[in-house]
């Protein structure tokens, strides 16, 4: 098969309100059936025997869908370049089951037409057993988003556990490593959340006059990061910084603004909304202290990369995989803001919709690099 000259621009960046790995305000909804599955016509592209099934884990939140409309320009793509003959995205009715991901998985290995695997799975263990077998009948397998520890399988993740880290030293950092926090984390068992938890609990370690005086799952969803922290406000305590993950930063600290007030310091995610309402604050003569970084809904988008090029016989080059297990095409995330750049990361959501958040994805260009 030809290798193909490298398209797209380094590291695309578009911007979409969402929330964090599956979140999206107040929407733990279970999308409709016309939602349930969407495939591609059929087109007989010469030169490609390849059909990739696409497993979300979840849909209906404007995360999930940015990441599956990236997702479906680069099959587009690979559709029109003859690399890839069609495609399949398949979401959960019920989001976040893992159980039920594994039948939509094993509906893909007993599908003749299937032989590239993408999936943005919803435990780091439940999916084992499946994936396995998917690697066993000879499909082509990657995880994206989040790692998962079986033989065959490559991932293609963000470092959740150095992304977590970054923002807790951070918010301890800016808190003079002293005060009262919370954390409102994401999914219960999410492996990408289970990777930000740990993060916590480390930084903590090392800052033994920081309290922290409520931990509790938001579940990646807005209103419920907001009424989590109301609730603690209107118990009185002190809560001096805000460790959250993705637009429940939103959430967070729209319930203290409600009521008047300001944390110290706070998770900002890179958005439209949350950068308005830190700039009325700022316009108010706020000191807060913020930091924001990205976690790309689109990452399922450069998974396909991974998975195209590795179904197309090509070998990771020499250094090019980590993480947890070894196998993983680690996404370096380019972006980082706190209240001393802010108005950088307001300069690129300007003039956008309130629901936007920035992403970012491999060009072909960047994927080539991984591989030999």
């Amino acid at each position: 098969m030809k290798k193909l000259a490298a398209l797209l621009l380094s590291a695309l960046m578009l911007l979409t309100l969402a929330t964090g790995c599956g979140g999206n305000g107040g929407n733990t909804s279970t999308p409709s059936d016309s939602q349930k599955e969407k495939q591609t016509p059929s087109t007989d592209n010469a030169g490609s025997d390849l059909v990739v099934g696409f497993s979300t884990g979840a849909a209906g939140t404007t995360f999930r869908q940015e990441g599956i409309d990236d997702f479906t320009k680069v099959a587009e793509e690979y559709k029109a370049e003859g690399r890839i003959k069609d495609y399949k995205i398949v979401n959960n009715t019920t989001n976040w089951d893992a159980n039920e991901q594994a039948n939509i998985i094993r509906d893909f290995i007993n599908d003749d037409e299937i032989n590239v695997i993408v999936v943005n799975p919803n435990s780091p263990t439940d999916l084992n057993g499946v994936l396995a077998e998917a690697v066993a009948a000879g499909k082509t397998v990657v995880a994206a988003d989040c790692e998962v520890d079986v033989e065959g399988v490559y991932c293609v993740s963000i470092d959740h556990y150095t992304w977590g880290h970054k923002v807790a030293e951070y918010i301890c950092e800016a808190l003079g490593g002293e005060g009262n926090v919370i954390q409102v984390y994401g999914g219960e068992g999410h492996p990408a959340n289970n990777e930000r938890i740990r993060a916590t609990a480390d930084v903590l370690k090392d800052y033994p006059n920081i309290k922290l005086i409520s931990s509790t799952s938001g579940g990646w969803d807005n209103q419920t990061a907001k009424d989590i922290t109301s609730q603690l406000l209107g118990s009185g305590q002190q809560i001096d910084g805000v460790i959250t993950q993705d637009s429940m930063g939103y959430g967070c600290l729209s319930a203290f603004t409600d009521l008047g007030k300001e944390p110290k310091a706070a998770f900002v995610e890179c958005g439209t909304a949350n950068a308005k309402l830190y700039q009325e604050l700022l316009d108010k003569g706020s000191t807060m202290k913020m930091c924001s970084q990205p976690n790309p809904p689109s990452i399922v988008a450069s998974g396909l990369r991974v998975a195209v090029n590795l179904a197309e016989g090509k070998e990771p080059a020499d250094g090019a995989l980590g993480g947890l297990y070894g196998r993983a095409f680690i996404y370096d995330i380019k972006s980082w803001f706190t209240d001393e750049n802010f108005e950088d990361m307001k300069a690129l959501v300007e003039g956008q919709g309130d629901d936007y958040l920035l992403t970012e994805y491999w060009s072909e260009d960047e994927v080539q690099a991984f591989f030999k």
